[in-house]
């Protein structure tokens, strides 16, 4: 677009309108808003920054939580993690008692603040495998693959060659082909590493997990130094924040209204016949004018209430454990289940809040003998910790600019041997028929079986944790390396749905925890490698005993028990909002439009149908991005 176009453009757009953060509701609430973006967060912010590079959208951000820029919980990557659990980031959600978990409530941390978990997540900037994002097209269509996903991986981000090769060999070139170099997103190799990773990295290639230095390429298998969002040049997290709307908040036209919980998506019309069940997701599904136009947004700020009016679209981008409560309180979800609880339905969809699934850890750490410089010396060391510091507000480097890294993926016969993985195999396959599921997830749980049996995809992660990361206290003085056993491939599905007509409390989110055999299964066997791995030179010579699970554990048992006690969710819900066919328990088609509206799409990671082997900032920067070319094409007038 010119200059001269631009300006033209911009004449047209009322004079009234100023841009960035606003501070009054009400003002908010009186703009002309084209787009109204529910939720502030990675894919919310990425939507709404690029459908306001056109002068004439006018775009609205409605986030709960606030702009939190300077705070060093949020920006120093050093400190991941400090910020969960509490209120002023976190939206402090938990499951349900978990029966497979002896009955254990687990925490699900969400950011609830300006970024949303870009800004309290734990900065890994990796992706999937081509055969995992192809399997997608199954559900969304031929765009949604890895092709069609790559030029929104590669438009979301910056990224830098390695500054420090040692132990990793990573490159110092940036491949064009693979990787993005003009996105806002600055994604960095660390310049920090312990000293127990070299020894590390040739013990688990000895027993077949291979290197590997382009895990972006489509394979992202084998061990790899993981890149991170972390800018470099100051040493801070780069976030949805700070990059996409610090870059839209100069615009006349682009808004956001801060403590702003979202409560209902205002439409006129009714879908309620479900006469379009059936019909597969073809343009003229897509492009039918029939169905519930949505027409505003209605949110609580402290006592007070504002309706927000939009003309073109509503963008849901409120995160998997959020997008399913905010359509269901809109009255779009399981008519049985809005009935329930005085909710009249406008749009009778089943699979809202259906197919949840996630990626779950366990973690095993083992006492180093001394000598090895860990991050545990920040809380061992006081005065070490705080020449750290210095370094860190000084440079932007050392030890408080860096994160863990070393991750590995990879499938089911590294440590299993195909007999046992075909006999796991065939026993979630009949734990499976048993469970209810829709002809989605039935879809979904066939390619698992598939790919679990003959793939070389990553069945588990590795993630190399160089400090204390366990159940049990650490012990002071010592170092410690933690060998997290991740579950990338979950089988178990779950569900997250209101429980209560008021929007303010919070969803009723039921995982299902290895309630299916696969995934307790798999996971008792990845801690008895994560053993042989500390047992195995040259890291057997570095380990000094066995913290969690401890010594004693020995037993299939034994294992099992300590799974149940100790597992964690990787925090990366998927799936509440599916792409799909309607009647297989779709909720998204592959225009991203809930089925029976007209303007009200899902831009976040609760569309992704079937969870990738990997962290998920990288895939949900890419859904928003796609998000936003779909939107400007579909709403293109010449």
């Amino acid at each position: 677009m010119s200059v001269k176009l631009v300006i033209a453009l911009a004449s047209l757009v009322p004079a009234v309108l100023g841009g960035g953060i606003v501070s009054d509701p009400s003002v908010f609430a009186s703009k002309p808003f084209d787009y109204i973006v529910v939720g502030g967060g990675t894919a919310g912010l990425a939507v709404a920054a690029r459908l306001s590079e056109n002068p004439l959208n006018v775009v609205g951000v409605i986030e709960a939580g606030q702009h939190l820029p300077d705070d060093p919980l949020i920006f120093t990557p050093g400190l991941f993690g400090y910020a969960q659990g509490q209120p002023q980031y976190d939206w402090m959600l938990e499951t349900v008692p978990q029966p497979a978990l002896d009955g254990r409530v687990v925490e699900r941390p969400r950011g609830k603040i300006l970024g949303g978990s870009s800004a309290l997540n734990y900065m890994a900037f990796d992706r999937g495998s081509k055969a995992e994002y192809d399997a997608w097209k199954q559900f969304g269509g031929a765009d949604w693959s890895w092709d069609g996903l790559l030029p929104y991986f590669k438009k979301a981000e910056h990224v830098h060659g390695a500054a420090v090769t040692t132990p990793w060999n990573d490159p110092k070139i940036v491949d064009i082909l693979a990787e993005g170099v003009l996105g806002p997103v600055q994604v960095s190799y660390n310049d920090w590493y312990s000293d127990i990773t070299k020894p590390y990295l040739d013990t688990v290639s000895s027993l077949g997990i291979q290197r590997s230095t382009t895990p972006d390429n489509g394979d992202a298998t084998g061990v790899y130094n993981c890149k991170m969002s972390v800018d470099r040049t100051t040493g801070r997290r780069s976030y949805a924040a700070n990059t996409y709307h610090s870059i839209a908040s100069a615009r006349f036209n682009y808004y956001v209204l801060l403590g702003a919980g979202a409560t209902k998506v205002v439409t006129t019309g009714s879908s309620l016949k479900r006469d379009d069940a059936a019909v597969a997701d073809t343009a003229d599904n897509v492009a039918r004018s029939s169905g519930l136009t949505a027409t505003g947004v209605i949110s609580n700020v402290g006592s007070s209430t504002y309706t927000a009016k939009v003309k073109k679209e509503v963008i849901v981008s409120a995160g998997s454990l959020k997008t399913p409560q905010l359509l269901e309180l809109s009255g779009i979800g399981n008519k049985t289940i809005l009935q329930q609880y005085g909710i009249t339905p406008v749009v009778d969809l089943p699979g809202v809040g259906e197919n949840l699934q996630d990626h779950v850890f366990v973690p095993n750490s083992f006492a180093l003998k001394p000598g090895y410089t860990t991050f545990d010396i920040l809380a061992n060391d006081p005065t070490y910790a705080a020449q750290q510091n210095a370094t860190y507000y000084k440079n932007g480097t050392g030890m408080y600019a860096a994160t863990h890294s070393a991750f590995a993926f990879f499938n089911l016969q590294t440590f299993m041997s195909q007999s046992d993985v075909n006999s796991l195999v065939s026993q979630a396959v009949s734990n499976s028929q048993n469970e209810g599921l829709s002809e989605l997830e039935k879809d979904e749980l066939l390619i698992l079986a598939n790919d679990a049996k003959s793939s070389g995809l990553g069945q588990v992660e590795i993630i190399m944790y160089p400090g204390h990361f366990s159940p049990s206290p650490a012990v002071p003085g010592t170092s410690y390396i933690s060998i997290l056993m991740a579950l990338q491939r979950p089988w178990s599905r779950g569900s997250v749905h209101i429980g209560s007509s008021d929007a303010t409390a919070p969803p009723v989110i039921n995982p299902h925890y290895l309630e299916n055999s696969f995934d307790l299964q798999v996971l008792i066997k990845a801690c008895q490698f994560a053993r042989k791995i500390a047992q195995t030179e040259p890291l057997k010579s570095a380990i000094a005993s066995f913290q969690d699970p401890p010594s004693n554990v020995t037993s299939d048992a034994d294992f099992a028990a300590y799974v149940k006690a100790a597992v964690e969710p990787v925090y990366h819900p998927v799936g509440t909002a599916s792409l799909g066919a309607r009647a297989d328990g779709g909720v998204v088609d592959s225009r991203l439009k809930v089925y029976g509206t007209n303007n009200i799409r899902v831009a976040d990671a609760s569309i992704i149908p079937l969870e990738p082997a990997s962290h998920l900032q990288s895939t949900v920067y890419a859904i928003g991005e796609k998000a936003a070319d779909i939107i400007l094409a579909d709403n293109f007038i010449l």
